[in-house]
């Protein structure tokens, strides 16, 4: 999935000759002779697409409103995942469905309403990523109101928690749907200069929903919840009916009209997109006719694939998946004295400005930098949230054993009374998840999916970009339903410390393996 934006009004190329011999041209060249990248990106000289600011502002505005628009589907995407943070509160206070009818949860299945979504994943991201190359990545994301809408009348609706279940698997498939669909049509509309600040849009999306589903705890049942996410998906689908598609896709389908008449309006006027369209066309319709095993076997694929898994994998197991659906839960063992609504609340507001200022610095630092910068602060909060669980539980069991020994038994006031020495610390777990959530959703978050997108050819970008889902989402799965497990096997102290070990390795696996993509024509 390897993918080519032309400087600023480019469109997308694979093919590796073409790549070399281009980067061989930029070597041969004096310094200020315009070079072959510019030539070749933009279909003429550099300085005969010259453009006004105004025209350019406007062309960009454009660019970001449609994606705008498609990212609405990662705002409902965002309700699905972080639905369990209000519902399993609502629950245990008030165990009853939208008819009245009691229901009963136990851990391990209230675990499940936060990973049993990944097995959705799998057959959720194999068939849009089919349906992405086949149909045309406009029509799958629309498509995506039907297994949504399944999906949360199954919740909505549930009577017994094995319909729940039912509904959270459903909601895997979206999850797995809208990403490999929404990542591969928005990585494709904007300019290689601000690609990467465009393509972090779907994730300030993702922390809008974040925001609105503890929120929307406050004042709904868990039940009624259901209905905001469907009416969300339908707005989605909307909204997408009025927006084109990516001419990328059109280009490779031979619509190359089409195409040319949306390139034209995404680059300007001024832009000669013709001969690149027709290479656009050549290439990737020779990568098309490959069977997917074949392109497997090359090695930049192979080496691309291992670098985006390994990432998911540090995503996955560093806790940043695991905090976002079980945030309430954690402040609630945590002992904070703040609503755990609120603090929620909080964290997701910080982890929203985190994603804006991300959409400003991803494509003036770099992916690596950011990625490296990101994991090093969610080290230091890790580590430091471990110290507080590891002493709170020191002197719970100190307090234990003193009681004990004196009366034989531990009272309720005793149990008020061992929490005393860090009452006073309280504020530390939020603190710590706030500064956590910020500095991930300036790396740790959007990079990983964003490379999965652009390591990828055009042609196979879909399929190969939903492989690297699939076998995400498994570790995804791993990561929420090991969550307690983990937890009573190192305790809490020592999981927190076994996620920093895992931010450790992340930062010295970025620095020795992932390559840049910053302002590159990738592809």
């Amino acid at each position: 999935m390897q993918f080519v934006f032309m400087s600023d009004r480019s469109i997308n190329r694979g093919g590796k000759k073409q790549l070399t011999n281009r980067y061989q041209l930029d070597q041969e060249m004096s310094p200020d002779e315009p070079s072959a990248t510019d030539k070749l990106t933009t279909g003429v000289p550099q300085e005969q697409v010259e453009e006004h600011t105004g025209a350019r502002r406007r062309r960009i505005f454009t660019q970001v409103v449609m994606v705008l628009g498609a990212s609405l589907g990662h705002v409902g995407l965002a309700i699905v995942a972080a639905w369990p943070n209000p519902a399993v509160p609502d629950m245990r206070q008030h165990n009853t469905t939208i008819y009245g009818t009691p229901i009963v949860l136990t851990t391990w299945q209230i675990d499940m309403l936060g990973s049993i979504v990944a097995i959705g994943n799998l057959p959720g991201t194999l068939l849009w990523g089919w349906l992405v190359a086949t149909i045309g990545r406009k029509t799958a994301m629309m498509l995506l109101v039907l297994p949504y809408t399944l999906a949360w009348c199954l919740v909505a609706l549930a009577v017994n928690p094995t319909m729940l279940l039912a509904g959270r698997v459903v909601h895997g498939i979206c999850i797995g749907a809208t990403f490999v669909s929404a990542s591969t049509y928005v990585i494709e509309l904007p300019d290689t200069s601000i690609r990467g600040a465009v393509a972090t849009i779907p994730n300030v999306g993702l922390s809008l929903g974040f925001i609105i589903t503890p929120s929307l705890g406050l004042v709904l049942r868990w039940y009624e919840i259901a209905f905001v996410g469907l009416a969300i998906i339908v707005a989605h689908t909307i909204v997408m009916a009025f927006l084109p598609e990516s001419p990328s896709f059109l280009a490779i389908k031979g619509q190359e009209k089409k195409a040319k008449q949306i390139l034209l309006k995404l680059r300007g006027p001024s832009a000669n997109v013709d001969e690149e369209l027709q290479t656009l066309c050549e290439e990737n319709k020779e990568k098309a006719k490959e069977p997917l095993v074949k392109v497997l076997q090359e090695p930049i694929i192979q080496r691309s694939v291992g670098i985006v898994v390994t990432l998911f994998f540090v995503q996955n197991f560093c806790g940043l998946m695991v905090f976002s659906v079980n945030m309430t839960r954690i402040f609630l063992e945590a002992g904070s004295t703040m609503s755990e609504h609120v603090a929620s609340i909080l964290v997701f507001l910080v982890q929203a400005a985190g994603t804006i200022l991300a959409c400003i610095y991803l494509d003036r630092f770099g992916r690596r930098i950011c990625l490296v910068f990101s994991l090093a602060v969610m080290t230091i909060c890790l580590v430091t949230m471990g110290v507080y669980h590891y002493f709170q539980d020191a002197t719970m069991f100190e307090t234990d054993s003193i009681v004990k020994n004196i009366t034989g038994v531990v009272t309720n006031d005793d149990m008020d009374e061992r929490s005393a020495p860090t009452s006073y610390y309280t504020w530390v777990p939020l603190l710590c998840l706030m500064v956590y959530m910020f500095t991930s959703s300036c790396g740790a978050g959007p990079v990983p999916a964003l490379l999965n997108a652009e390591y990828f050819p055009t042609a196979v970008r879909a399929q190969l970009s939903g492989l690297c889902m699939v076998l995400g989402s498994m570790l995804n799965f791993a990561a929420l339903q090991l969550f307690t497990p983990m937890q009573v096997a190192l305790t809490t102290a020592g999981l927190y410390w076994f996620y920093a070990a895992i931010s450790i390795f992340g930062i010295f696996f970025t620095l020795i393996c992932v390559r840049e993509t910053k302002g590159k024509a990738v592809g």
